[in-house]
């Protein structure tokens, strides 16, 4: 029988009671289902081998059968959309709850982990922010730079410890002045809708890049760009690059169709995923049949995009899976500037989690606009260092930051310690620059408290993330203190090189003597130095950023990947995520 029609008699039924015994007589139930004594007694047996009641039949004179009821109409309803879920038919679901969108977002949070249909793997994760369009010429947010990494392939790939491998192209050479570089792609490379990834779409592609404005200070010493043959692309540069190919192996030098520059309502990339479905309600991931290396072990990857539940305090949270004892559970606890929040309260032992202290941190820029002298920044600096930040931030109520404090920019680096100075006069009013993220928001409600305790109002000015950089981009944040955040990719040097040369909410905020001085330092290292060298010659010069009161650090946010048995060797990456490539189940 149609499981709605089950549920049509089931909700007759209910209005007897649940939970309770109910003595009764088979005529009186069939009288109540508007149906025979003959099907009554079929669809009780039905709905007791099903597990929904308990049904013991009396015969005989004067005896009652007895009725117990296990769930209630919502109940039941929600158990079976639960099991509809987990098959993956989640518009039947919703039909079943007649589209209740809170219910339904409880049921995806409760069924998220991994599944096997039909032997292959599916993994689903729930997300409280809706992605932007994961275009890789776009400012984008750390989760979004996470999926452009499963859905896009560079020519080169950087490991964090800076050594250059095999991508798309397999082989790169350069002549001994560094000017000249050839890359060599892999034959019979296609795009996910199938089109041809050719010397003169990359050739393409990248004359483009260079003329846009997020590309202009990277790409600055590219003279020109050209196809060699169909599986050769040259480049020829103004200015001696030492490992030119490690700044291809970036995010944003992902491999696109040259067309997808001028705006378009799907995704085509180049990497192990492709995207097949990108909605307001959710993302899903395939693993595409024609990737150049080794093919994904996950199937699917659906992540739902939700919103966030009534006693979470954060604006977005981290990817969830729930826990059931019907489905493997994953938890991911990582607390990002992205937006990360831990959903589950259940404890883990430490072989059923792993943390890292993110590769960034939050920070204070302070914008040469204010017109501050070296000795107001030391003294601001001393007021709102990372120790007393994190103590206001923990006395907040609701406040759930996961974090350490930070010294320097990156952990492991020097740590740089503020000396103590006599109070310098500062404004009355100081204003902060955010864009919408609970992190931030705490961090300058913090700084707020800290300065109004020396008699400084902070104003605080919010943004949405796209606005934030927008107003960057045209050196119009104007206020007297940024906050905001690095982190990096998987490719660390390249990736932090980079934001030190064009991030442009630091660039808009130094002077032109200090953009001079930090651009001839970096253009320098460029020059000489591999790309494995980059991290111990950044480290003084971000050093030096940080004693002059530049820069000041907040704090490390702590990353924490949760399971529960699920993730077979499988581990946290640099943006707080599990490598979902890597993900298996045993069935």
């Amino acid at each position: 029988m149609n499981v709605n029609r089950q549920i049509l008699y089931f909700s007759r039924l209910a209005k007897l009671g649940v939970n309770t015994a109910i003595l009764t007589t088979l005529p009186e139930i069939a009288e109540r289902l508007f149906t025979s004594p003959r099907h009554c007694r079929t669809l009780l047996k039905q709905m007791r081998d099903s597990g929904w009641i308990e049904w013991e039949p009396k015969v005989g004179r004067n005896q009652r059968s007895r009725l117990y009821l296990i769930y209630s109409l919502q109940e039941l309803k929600a158990m079976l959309a639960q099991k509809l879920i987990s098959i993956g038919k989640y518009e039947k679901a919703l039909d079943l709850i007649d589209h209740d969108q809170v219910l339904f977002a409880q049921l995806l949070r409760c069924t998220s982990g991994t599944q096997i249909r039909q032997g292959r793997l599916h993994v689903q994760l729930t997300y409280d922010r809706i992605f932007l369009p994961l275009l890789p010429h776009t400012a984008l947010r750390n989760s979004e730079r996470f999926l452009l990494r499963q859905v896009y392939s560079c020519l080169t790939h950087c490991t964090e410890s800076g050594e250059i491998r095999p991508d798309l192209a397999h082989h790169w050479t350069s002549d001994e002045s560094k000017l000249h570089w050839k890359f060599f792609l892999r034959p019979l490379l296609r795009f996910h809708d199938g089109s041809d990834i050719t010397a003169n779409e990359v050739v393409t592609l990248f004359r483009q890049l260079r003329d846009s404005p997020l590309y202009t200070k990277e790409l600055a010493h590219v003279e020109s760009v050209a196809e060699v043959n169909e599986l050769c692309i040259a480049f020829t540069l103004s200015k001696p690059d030492a490992d030119f190919a490690g700044l291809l192996s970036g995010i944003k030098y992902s491999i696109q169709p040259p067309s997808q520059l001028l705006g378009t309502h799907s995704v085509i990339g180049s990497g192990i995923f492709q995207v097949v479905e990108h909605s307001n309600q959710r993302i899903t991931l395939q693993a595409y049949r024609d990737y150049h290396g080794l093919r994904a072990l996950t199937d699917t990857v659906t992540i739902w995009q939700l919103p966030p539940q009534s006693y979470n305090v954060y604006d977005e949270v981290s990817p969830q899976v729930g826990t059931t004892n019907q489905f493997n559970s994953l938890y991911i606890d990582s607390q990002s500037v992205d937006g990360f929040n831990p959903q589950s309260t259940s404890e883990s032992s430490d072989k059923d989690q792993k943390s890292r202290i993110e590769e960034g941190c939050l920070l204070a820029i302070i914008n040469h606009r204010a017109r501050f002298s070296l000795s107001q920044r030391s003294y601001l600096s001393e007021l709102i260092r990372t120790d007393e930040v994190l103590k206001q931030i923990g006395s907040l109520k609701k406040s759930r930051v996961k974090a350490v404090p930070a010294y320097n920019l990156f952990p492991g680096w020097l740590k740089m310690i503020t000396t103590a100075i006599p109070p310098q006069p500062l404004p009355d009013t100081l204003t902060i620059a955010i864009f919408e993220h609970h992190a931030l928001k705490e961090c300058a409600e913090a700084i707020t408290v800290l300065l109004s305790q020396v008699g400084v109002h902070c104003r605080i000015n919010i943004y949405s993330f796209d606005e934030f950089y927008a107003k960057a981009n045209s050196q119009a944040l104007n206020e007297d203190i940024i906050l905001t955040s690095i982190n990096l990719d998987d490719n660390r040097p390249v990736s932090a090189f980079c934001w030190m040369l064009s991030n442009p909410v630091l660039q808009q905020s130094l002077s032109e003597p200090n953009r001079v001085w930090l651009d001839n330092l970096l253009y320098d290292v460029r020059s000489r130095l591999p790309v494995s060298s980059y991290m111990q010659e950044l480290e003084p010069i971000i050093s030096s950023m940080i004693t002059s009161h530049y820069l000041i650090p907040m704090f490390h946010h702590l990353q924490t990947l949760r399971f529960e048995g699920v993730l077979k060797d499988v581990d946290i990456n640099v943006w707080g995520w599990p490598e979902i490539r890597d993900v298996w189940a045993d069935e």
